[in-house]
């Protein structure tokens, strides 16, 4: 299980203990319980600025804070050291309901578990590097400490180095993904023998015309409830956006190509035509570009593998889950068959 699948179910076994707590709570006792509610509210806040807001911990988050709502009376008696003579029907009732929704969410979760981070790991070499800076400024790597980060750089390298120079893929995701849920596709292509760079980028990025919409906990969320549900917009919106010609000119500036190394351009569905635009304005030789969203049985195009990754969300795409990680690897392989094939040729 991923660490944002326990956090889940550890908010809802506090949401079903608190809420089922009048089935074996003597009542000649202060209703201590009913904190628990709030405690699964908290943690459920912190998940989502930790883990970013999701399909999942948003309705985790939505019954926690329904579950707190209805329990803050309760809060208040025992915090007046009221002790409890009976519970309400009506707080019976609702909490019943809480406590059974908690219940169905916990089988929701663990049957939507993602697939483990140790499923299938290859042999390769992975860093994360923080960085804070902006596009117009540049980066520089963070040393400060209760500094916000602006971008998180993700490098996959194979164990061994090429004397003949790297390959190097430069991958930008969409709104729509970050980097994590593509971490087991990185993997297979560092495997196979690619360096792999990818950029989350977190400030100076407003998809949507909301406050706030920059910030990188809900950021996501709201290109992907725009692309479901408006794709029309969300199309006219990506086509005239700089954000993925951004994340490759940082890309470029942070991997330091030599002259012996080959750069190749990777993204998930490009709207924007960036790759073509990078290609010819760079300074830097590009051998080549791909869009993942080009694969025929890529049926999640531009959120990632998310049946792998993100069941919740792939189920809401019509993607049954999958934890073998097999569009992961099908992705890597497709991909490297194109480069390969590709440098055969001298393209």
């Amino acid at each position: 299980m991923t660490n944002q699948t326990l956090a889940d179910l550890l908010v809802l076994a506090l949401l079903f203990i608190g809420n089922a707590r009048f089935v074996f709570v003597n009542h000649s006792k202060k209703d201590s319980l009913s904190i628990a509610p709030f405690v699964g509210l908290f943690i459920a806040i912190v998940n989502i600025f930790v883990f970013t807001l999701s399909v999942e911990n948003f309705f985790v988050f939505a019954l926690a804070f329904l579950s707190a709502v209805w329990n803050f009376r309760s809060v208040l008696r025992m915090f007046s050291d009221v002790i409890l003579d009976q519970y309400e029907l009506k707080l019976i009732l609702i909490c019943s309901l809480n406590a059974l929704f908690a219940a169905l969410m916990i089988f929701a979760v663990i049957y939507f578990c993602p697939m483990s981070p140790k499923k299938n790991q290859l042999p390769v070499k992975q860093k994360t590097v923080l960085y804070s800076g902006n596009f117009q400024k540049g980066f520089s790597k963070l040393k400060e400490p209760f500094t916000v980060p602006s971008a998180k750089l993700y490098n996959f390298e194979p164990e061994t180095e090429s004397p003949a120079g790297r390959k190097i893929i430069l991958f930008a995701p969409p709104e729509t993904a970050n980097s994590e849920i593509y971490k087991s596709f990185f993997c297979k292509l560092a495997y196979n023998g690619f360096s792999v760079y990818s950029l989350d980028f977190y400030s100076e990025i407003n998809l949507a015309s909301k406050k706030g919409a920059d910030l990188k906990w809900i950021k996501r969320f709201l290109a992907i409830r725009q692309k479901i549900f408006d794709s029309d917009k969300y199309e006219q919106t990506q086509k005239s956006s700089d954000v993925i010609s951004e994340k490759f000119w940082i890309l470029l500036s942070l991997c330091k190509p030599t002259e012996k190394d080959t750069i190749f351009l990777v993204t998930d569905e490009d709207l924007s035509g960036s790759m073509q635009y990078i290609s010819q304005k760079s300074f830097m030789k590009i051998f080549g570009s791909f869009d993942l969203a080009y694969i025929d049985d890529y049926t999640t195009k531009g959120f990632g593998p998310v049946e792998n990754t993100e069941p919740v969300l792939g189920a809401v795409l019509g993607v049954q889950p999958d934890r073998s990680g097999y569009m992961s690897n099908h992705l890597g392989t497709v991909l490297t068959d194109f480069i390969n094939t590709q440098m055969i040729s001298g393209y």
